[in-house]
């Protein structure tokens, strides 16, 4: 493998793995608030002209929670309570690719997607226990089912890390850490016992901010062990749903907002580092180097080193602001009950509104609102986005013989797609087929056959680089893989 493609690979699976808002490589949103730091953040350069109305579905009776949208896919549970609920998928036309239905429980909280799987917890039904299931994206098929304990309590969606999966649970309230691919638990970590949160995960640690013994409680990851608390003596109890879930910063800076403050943590001092007092509500975002929050029903842009505001958006008809925001390179989206706004980031002006409210998503050239009545709307946003796998391994081979799979690149979104470039970083793998440059239409899709011609009885491994107009990933790796005998 050349030294650019090792540099290249290095510089993208750091990124991957940090999870921070300087470091998403990917406009997919696999889980709660878009990455396992939770910052709400998607590296989407928005053109507000080109945001167009694409479809409305009436899914359900109930309320719908947030979306996860990958993989050209797009999952949604419902909210309900002991009623026929369901897990939606649908394809970025609206149409229903599958659906599961677990009848009479308490909860079906909302999916995440990692590597080819969707992830879901669900509650107790008056006789069952609660699972954590793992289906394949595709088809929906079983993948694997665990057991947890649990209450009646509502989740946020998984949280998603370097192969496992981090959630909310326990009887008394509490951590769990499964592995992604076979469902086995990994730990246990007792927490008080509130809902309606998810860890953030990064490479070192696990972070709950919960109340009981009010603070940021940090675990270690791999193990489950606890590592530190750092307190908030200023907790005030509100109820036993958080509705917030920590936002690392990834410069030892962890945020949350609690009874009207938001609040940051520096984990390296392990103290409270500040908290503002200002009215604060909901969810914080971070982006680009700048916190966004609700304040007093505002949009607020605030310095992460002081916790001072920068700037305020107020809407520009009665009603506070209230669901989720979403931070891109150039704008943030963000609603009240019966209206989701766009802002531009230069102007702090509203560039596009549309009479729907609700979870907000962004991710692979589409916005989705998923609404309080059942209701999923889709908006384009004009743009191209490619998609391929992840990994493609091919079955052991003998040496100098030739064995072969095939990639399919496909454009999910919603402009002209144009790929300039397939290589390979090894000799032994070659992409065959692949005539460059060529154009995918919206939701056109090429297969790219691999050969693999091992030289030697011993395992080969390294990067396929498709490099496109996607504006938001420009270069796109597909890591190969294959043993020779």
């Amino acid at each position: 493998m050349g030294q650019s493609m090792v540099f290249k690979r290095s510089c993208l699976m750091a990124a991957l793995l940090m999870g921070t808002a300087s470091a998403s490589a990917s406009d997919q949103w696999p889980m709660y608030q878009a990455n396992a730091a939770h910052t709400g953040y998607t590296p989407v350069s928005i053109t507000p002209a080109n945001i167009a109305f694409k479809w409305t579905k009436q899914l359900a009776t109930v309320p719908l929670n947030p979306v996860t949208a990958a993989q050209g896919l797009i999952f949604v549970s419902t909210i309900g309570y002991f009623a026929n609920q369901n897990l939606y998928t649908l394809a970025k036309n609206g149409q229903q690719a599958w659906k599961v239905s677990y009848g009479s429980v308490h909860s079906v909280n909302p999916p995440s997607y990692a590597n080819g799987t969707v992830y879901v917890q669900v509650g107790k039904s008056t006789t069952g226990n609660p699972y954590f299931y793992g289906y394949k994206a595709n088809n929906g098929a079983l993948l694997l089912k665990s057991l947890f304990e649990a209450q009646w309590e509502h989740y946020f969606s998984p949280t998603l890390y370097d192969g496992s999966v981090y959630v909310n649970g326990g009887y008394y309230g509490g951590m769990y850490s499964f592995n992604g691919k076979t469902g086995a638990q990994n730990w246990f970590a007792q927490e008080t016992q509130y809902d309606q949160w998810t860890p953030a995960v990064d490479d070192k640690w696990a972070y709950a901010y919960v109340g009981g013994t009010p603070g940021l409680h940090v675990t270690d990851r791999l193990t489950g062990k606890p590592v530190f608390t750092i307190a908030d003596p200023n907790f005030q109890w509100n109820g036993y749903a958080m509705d917030v879930a920590p936002v690392l910063g990834g410069a030892n800076d962890v945020y949350t907002i609690h009874d009207g403050r938001l609040i940051k943590f520096d984990t390296s001092g392990r103290k409270i580092a500040w908290q503002k007092a200002s009215s604060y509500a909901g969810q914080p975002t971070l982006a680009n180097g700048v916190l966004y929050a609700v304040s007093a029903g505002a949009l607020a842009a605030i310095n992460p080193a002081t916790g001072n505001k920068v700037w305020l958006w107020d809407a520009p008809v009665s009603g506070d602001l209230q669901s989720n925001i979403i931070a891109t390179k150039t704008h943030v989206f963000v609603g009240t009950a019966d209206t989701t706004y766009c802002i531009d980031l230069k102007t702090h002006q509203s560039v596009w509104s549309y009479p729907a409210s609700g979870n907000l998503t962004l991710a692979e050239s589409a916005l989705y609102i998923a609404g309080n009545t059942g209701q999923l709307t889709a908006f384009k946003l004009g743009l191209a986005d490619l998609f391929v796998p992840a990994s493609l391994p091919i079955k052991a081979t003998p040496v100098n013989t030739t064995n072969s799979r095939a990639i399919t690149v496909t454009n999910v979104g919603d402009s002209a797609l144009t790929i300039n470039s397939i290589a390979s970083g090894s000799p032994v793998f070659v992409a065959s087929s692949a005539a460059t440059p060529f154009v995918l239409a919206p939701n056109q899709s090429k297969v790219i056959h691999i050969s693999f011609t091992p030289t030697s009885a011993t395992a080969f491994s390294t990067d396929l680089a498709i490099n496109s107009n996607d504006p938001n990933e420009p270069m796109s790796l597909v890591h190969l893989q294959g043993n020779g005998i």
